[in-house]
């Protein structure tokens, strides 16, 4: 077998077991996971696990980085889209819906990383937070460079926008909300943090 081959094999089978820890950590979070369980749900040995992760830490962080990866890509495909401001927040608020509903197991896992029973990893958690922020702040400098909006601190900015659409879609979600509920509510929602931007300067 060609080793490209091989290679692409193995990421697919890597790929597969963080999945599938995704949605044991997001159950159980870290402590009381099991790798062996985790192993036997990706189906394959319990000892062909630790030819891809050396522990259940590694395991978790590679998971962590990896939503990371994907999160990231999805937010920036989200705000590269053309259009003024409130058009590309209406967008980052749909990858969230998006990111919760179709990721739920990596969204969650993260969430609990920053704020619940896995925050033995909210460095790492943390890290993911940053990046986010950043890629806020990147198009909110553009929009201020096109006057659009007229803020004092882009960071803190930036912080207020993820926070409010992160905080929103795990608020309605917890309050039974469908993803159908949620997407209606993308264009007021942006409106709203609109406002919000208008009302800071």
């Amino acid at each position: 077998m060609p080793k490209i081959v091989d290679e692409q094999m193995r990421e697919a089978t890597r790929q597969h077991i963080i999945h599938e820890a995704a949605k044991e950590f997001a159950r159980l979070g870290f402590d009381q996971a099991n790798i062996n369980l985790i192993a036997e749900k990706a189906g394959i040995g319990k000892g062909t696990i630790y030819l891809y992760f050396e522990n259940k830490r590694e395991l978790f962080l590679a998971m962590l980085r990896f939503i990371a990866q994907s999160q990231l890509a999805a937010i920036r495909g989200a705000l590269a889209q053309h259009g003024n401001l409130q058009t590309r927040l209406e967008q980052l608020f749909l990858a969230f819906v998006r990111l919760a509903e179709e990721e739920s197991d990596s969204f969650n896992v993260y969430m609990s990383a920053l704020y619940g029973v896995n925050r033995a990893f909210r460095a790492e958690a943390t890290k993911l937070l940053r990046d986010y922020v950043a890629v806020i702040a990147l198009v909110l400098e553009e929009a201020q460079a096109r006057g659009e909006i007229r803020v004092h601190n882009i960071d803190a900015t930036a912080l207020m926008v993820l926070s409010l659409t992160e905080s929103f879609i795990l608020s309605a979600r917890v309050l039974g909300q469908s993803e159908q509920t949620l997407v209606a509510q993308a264009s007021q929602t942006a409106q709203f943090i609109m406002q919000g931007l208008a009302v800071s300067v």
